[in-house]
C-alpha cells in the first residue's frame, strides 16, 4: 500500500491550536496520482546579506516515499546546511498568536551561482554535492533546461508532476539551484514531539527542521515551486525574523482587520471567519499582518545557533496567507516596511448578556412608575395599593 506524504511545520497553528501546519517547498511524492502540497509555514531570517530559511516537514509511513525539492539563490555546500530545534516554531507561535481582550480594555532573484558556476561548462541536469544531514539525504542540483530537471527528478524518485515545467523554469531562468531532499536509507524519524493542536486526522513523524543558509540582497521565500505541488488552497504562515519590519515588494500586505467582537463560541473558527474577511477586503493573494514586535531576548539565547543573529535589536514579523495556485506567479520578496510600529492582533471579547440585571432595572422602574402614580393621585391608600401591586410584579420579575 503506498503511504499519504504529508509535512507540517511544527507550529502548527495561527489563531486556534487545533489547526494544521504544512511544509514548504515543492513536495512531490513518488506514487501517481498525488503532486498535492499541503501549507507551508517557515522561519525567515534576515541578516542584511544573509538568509536563513528553516522549514518542518513530516511524513507518513516508513519514510521510503519521502521526496522534497526546495530552489535556493546559489549553490550550496555542506557548512549552509543543517537542522534546526523544533521548539524554535513554538516559541514562535506563543509569542505572536492573537490575543483575546475584554470589551473596552524575492522574487527577482539574485543571480548568484548559476548553471555555469565555477566555470563549469552548462550541462542539462549537474549534481553538485550528495549530503547526508540528520535523516536527511540531499542532493544539490542546477540545470540548464527545465525538462530536463523534471526528468531528472522523475528518474530520481521525485514524481515531479507533469505540465508544470514552466514552475521549474522560473528557477532555471534565474540560475538558481535546487535542494532534493529524500529520507536517508533505513533511517527513522528523530522523535521530534508532534505540534501543539495535531489531532489524530494528520498522522505523520516529524523530522527535524530543515535548515538553510545563503547569500541574497533581500529576502525571500520561494513561493513559485508551491504551484507545482499544489491543487488548491494553501494556507502560509511565514515568521520575518530581521532588523526592521517586514512587508512585501511584490505581494500586496496589509494588517488584519476585525469588523466584529468575539462573543462566545469556537473561537478559532470565529477568528479564521474574521481572518478571511479581511483577506478579502485586501484582494486575492494578499498577505495579512497578523504580529510585529521586537525578538524577545529568551528566543535569540535559546536559538542563538539556528538564528545565527549578531547584536542588537531584531524584530519579528508574522505574515499569513490563504492562497491559490494561480496566486503563486512569483517568489515573495521581503523588503522593509515604512516603520517599525509594532502590531497585535487584539481581539475584543463582547460583555456577557447578564439578564438578572435588566430585571432588576424593570423591576425598578416599576416601584418608580408606581410611586409616581400614587402621588399623583394624592390619595395614601392610592400610592399603597400601587407600590403593592409593584412590588408583586418585580417579584416576579427577580
Amino acid at each position: 500500500m503506498h503511504h499519504a506524504i504529508r509535512g507540517w511545520l511544527l507550529v502548527a497553528c495561527l489563531c486556534a491550536p487545533t489547526q494544521a501546519a504544512w511544509a514548504d517547498g515543492g513536495m512531490f511524492p513518488v506514487f501517481a496520482g498525488s503532486g498535492e502540497s499541503a501549507d507551508q509555514r517557515a522561519v525567515v531570517v534576515f541578516d542584511g546579506a544573509r538568509e536563513t530559511l528553516i522549514l518542518q516537514t513530516a511524513y507518513e509511513g516508513d519514510g521510503s516515499d519521502f521526496a522534497w525539492v526546495i530552489p535556493v539563490p546559489e549553490q550550496l555546500g555542506a557548512s549552509d546546511i543543517g537542522t534546526a530545534d523544533p521548539r524554535l516554531f513554538d516559541d514562535l507561535y506563543y509569542l505572536t498568536e492573537p490575543r483575546g481582550y475584554a470589551y473596552g480594555n524575492a522574487g527577482g532573484g539574485c543571480g548568484c551561482g548559476g548553471g555555469a558556476a565555477g566555470g563549469q561548462p552548462l550541462v542539462p541536469v549537474r549534481v553538485w554535492e550528495t549530503l547526508h544531514v540528520d535523516n536527511y539525504q540531499l542532493a544539490i542540483l542546477s540545470a540548464s533546461d527545465s525538462s530536463d530537471l523534471a526528468a531528472w527528478l522523475n528518474g530520481n524518485g521525485y514524481a515531479f508532476p507533469a505540465g508544470h515545467e514552466d514552475e521549474l523554469d522560473y528557477y532555471v531562468g534565474k540560475s538558481w539551484f535546487f535542494v532534493a531532499v529524500k529520507m536517508s536509507p533505513g533511517q527513522g524519524h528523530s522523535g521530534a514531539p508532534p505540534p501543539p493542536g495535531v489531532g489524530d486526522d494528520l498522522p505523520g513523524e516529524e523530522m527535524r527542521p530543515l535548515l538553510l543558509r545563503f547569500n541574497i540582497p533581500e529576502p525571500v521565500y520561494p513561493m513559485r515551486i508551491s504551484a507545482a505541488s499544489s491543487s488548491g488552497e494553501v494556507e502560509l504562515l511565514l515568521y520575518v525574523i530581521a532588523r526592521h519590519r517586514v512587508t512585501s515588494r511584490n505581494y500586496n500586505t496589509e494588517q488584519v482587520r476585525l469588523s466584529a467582537l468575539f462573543r462566545e463560541g469556537d473561537f478559532g473558527a470565529y477568528y479564521d471567519e474574521q481572518f478571511r474577511e479581511s483577506l478579502a477586503g485586501a484582494g486575492a493573494g494578499s498577505l495579512l499582518v497578523e504580529y510585529v514586535g521586537t525578538l524577545p531576548g529568551y528566543i535569540t539565547s535559546t536559538h542563538a545557533a539556528d538564528l545565527g543573529l549578531g547584536a542588537g535589536t531584531y524584530y519579528v514579523t508574522r505574515l499569513r496567507s490563504y492562497l491559490q495556485p494561480y496566486d503563486m506567479q512569483e517568489d515573495i520578496a521581503l523588503i522593509d516596511a515604512p516603520d517599525d510600529d509594532d502590531f497585535q492582533v487584539q481581539v475584543a471579547v463582547a460583555p456577557a448578556f447578564d439578564e438578572s440585571r435588566i430585571r432588576l432595572a424593570a423591576a425598578g422602574s416599576l416601584f418608580a412608575l408606581a410611586a409616581v402614580f400614587g402621588l399623583a393621585s394624592g390619595r395614601r391608600d392610592v400610592l399603597v395599593r400601587a407600590l403593592l401591586a409593584a412590588a408583586v410584579m418585580a417579584l416576579l420579575l427577580v
